[in-house]
């Protein structure tokens, strides 16, 4: 195959092998020592809860944000299924799915190469590099991108075996290894460029012969493309994106490209202080400098040596701008220039940066960049350094501990308030950031909110404790009271109630209700909270026994309520609640 290089030196290809299995075990278990440090993030905790909906289409094509990631789900129902709240298991996973595509990524390179020691420099570049050591770390992240990584070197593989006349081969595993990663990350459908331009850079025949050979894969890979082109039309909620002006667009496609200047440097050395635990690179003018100095360097050579490789230099190029226009479409509304330092976005770039930089180089001499080499590793080193000061601050790992263990020394019979999750964990962007449909998932058991007992709390810091109601507002006694109760629900009038603030106003929340209430018999009644223009909260129907005791509600949608009514589709309802507060578990 073009491209092989055979020199008196070359290793044999079986230690080429071992060489490259070293690597891999060794990198991705360093990099699970360092996710262990670290534990769940917002989106997690999402998807985990999807997740524990189980396998039914419905579920897995239930969009993720705007876009459709059926595989995404998938692997999510399968964390929360088997080992669910198990960091640790999602941890493993991670590492057996980075040992793979490093080790597909060096036996793609002797492939390429042939025996060549710059086969064990391409992986470790490959391995090393901190723009997929980011995604590594966040699980959602992960699932996305070590998805993408391994189905898209696949794709890779399956063009070489079309080309050395494995074709039925790569029809059986290329096809549907395009339409996994699709399914996990649609971006990763970017690959295609480095598959055009691998094809390219191997070609050994004039153009017209090489493309009769082609056509045959290429409709083959088109199939997965219109298959999941239909299913984002149809399934997706794509939102209406709109691109920044000329001068800002210019802006992020110089930062774009600044991702793999700096990665070249084993970059991006620091990490942006921003509080959270999922740090964004704030790689320093000097990365970029040497970045493009190197990059200046490495792109002389291939011009020199080996035009063909600036056909994968096309594609990381191809993948910059497409990823800038794409991102910027969808998210500069909403989050900025954040995503041109958000490497979520970026961690596949390393695949084709990887082969533009090995193919560029190959016909250099090993010894002649063992220096940039031992540069390269040691910016690596400060990088995910770094990067993993900042992860170990994740107070989900604690939080979760703690919480277990209390719910596990006070049994089955615990009953807490419906509360969220700390603000450091839960964020505003989760779809239900309750702690109790996490629990729930987890399969770890408890009573939300049940009369039979006044509810404990969990505190922020995973802890229970006593706690009772803040009251922020309380009922109005009725105008007319009967002589034993102040509001008398029967059948299945409604009944209203007004109420009076505590406090020195009328505020905006997501309320908990405590109603006092007695009766001969069980009634099915449900809560409504009201504010002055009439919009309307409701509150799940509920069982309230018979007898004397407390009924708690909540939380309720954001409002201001200044009345609550009581609802019945029962004629034999016959309810007194003597006293209902509204307010916030304290």
């Amino acid at each position: 195959m073009r491209g092989i290089r055979t020199l008196p030196t070359a290793p044999q290809t079986s230690a080429l092998r071992g060489v490259v299995v070293a690597i891999a075990v060794l990198q991705s278990a360093v990099l699970g020592v360092l996710a262990r440090r670290g534990s769940w993030l917002s989106d997690d905790l999402d998807f985990l809860v999807q997740g524990g909906r189980g396998f039914a289409p419905a579920e897995l094509l239930t969009p993720v944000n705007d876009h459709i990631a059926p595989g995404l789900r998938f692997f999510y129902a399968v964390f929360a299924t088997v080992a669910p709240l198990d960091h640790d298991f999602t941890v493993g996973w991670r590492v057996v799915m980075q040992a793979i595509a490093i080790v597909l990524m060096g036996l793609l390179l002797i492939r390429i190469l042939g025996s060549s020691w710059w086969v064990v420099a391409g992986t470790l570049f490959y391995a090393l590099t901190p723009l997929s050591m980011p995604s590594f770390m966040s699980l959602s992240s992960g699932v996305n991108n070590l998805s993408a990584h391994v189905f898209g070197l696949l794709l890779l593989h399956a063009t070489i075996d079309w080309y050395d006349d494995h074709r039925r081969r790569a029809i059986a595993y290329g096809p549907l290894s395009l339409l996994i990663t699709l399914a996990c990350w649609e971006k990763s459908g970017l690959m295609l460029f480095t598959a055009v331009a691998l094809a390219l850079y191997l070609r050994t025949e004039p153009i017209r012969p090489w493309l009769r050979r082609t056509w045959p894969f290429a409709a083959a890979l088109t199939a997965p493309i219109v298959a999941f082109g239909i299913l984002y039309l149809t399934q997706g909620n794509p939102s209406t994106g709109q691109l920044p002006g000329p001068r800002q667009l210019l802006e992020l496609l110089a930062r774009g490209f600044g991702v793999p200047l700096s990665a070249l440097t084993g970059g991006p050395w620091t990490w942006a202080g921003t509080g959270q635990s999922m740090s964004l690179a704030a790689p320093p003018v000097a990365a970029f400098v040497i970045g493009a100095l190197v990059a200046a360097v490495v792109l002389t050579t291939a011009w020199r040596r080996d035009r063909r490789a600036l056909l994968l230099w096309a594609s990381v190029a191809a993948y910059v701008l497409v990823t800038v226009f794409l991102v910027s479409y969808g998210r500069f509304r909403v989050f900025g220039s954040v995503f041109t330092v958000h490497y979520h976005y970026w961690s596949d770039l390393s695949i084709p940066l990887t082969l533009a930089v090995v193919l560029s180089l190959s016909t250099v001499r090993l010894r002649l960049v063992v220096v940039p080499v031992a540069c390269l590793v040691v910016g690596v080193v400060v990088s995910d350094a770094g990067f993993a000061r900042e992860w170990g601050k994740n107070p989900a790992k604690g939080y979760f501990a703690t919480v277990t263990t209390e719910l596990d020394r006070a049994g089955p019979n615990v009953n807490l308030w419906d509360t969220n999750l700390p603000p450091t964990i839960g964020t505003a962007l989760m779809s239900d950031p309750r702690l109790s449909p996490v629990l729930r998932m987890a399969g770890i058991p408890f009573q939300l909110q049940s009369p039979s007992s006044e509810p404990l709390i969990v505190d922020d810091t995973g802890h229970l404790r006593p706690s009772q109601l803040a009251v922020w507002s309380r009922s109005e006694p009725a105008k007319e009271p009967d002589s034993f109760c102040n509001h008398l629900m029967h059948g299945t009038e409604t009944l209203s109630i007004p109420l009076a603030p505590t406090q020195n106003e009328v505020a905006t929340a997501d309320w908990f209700v405590k109603a006092a209430y007695f009766s001969n018999r069980e009634n099915s009644v449900s809560i409504e909270l009201v504010d002055g223009d009439g919009n309307v909260a409701a509150l799940p129907s509920a069982k309230w026994p018979a007898g004397l005791g407390n009924m708690y509600f909540g939380p309720s949608r954001r409002i201001k309520a200044t009345e609550v009514r009581l609802r019945s589709s029962d004629p034999a309802t016959n309810l007194c609640v003597q006293n209902l507060e509204i307010g916030l578990p304290r």
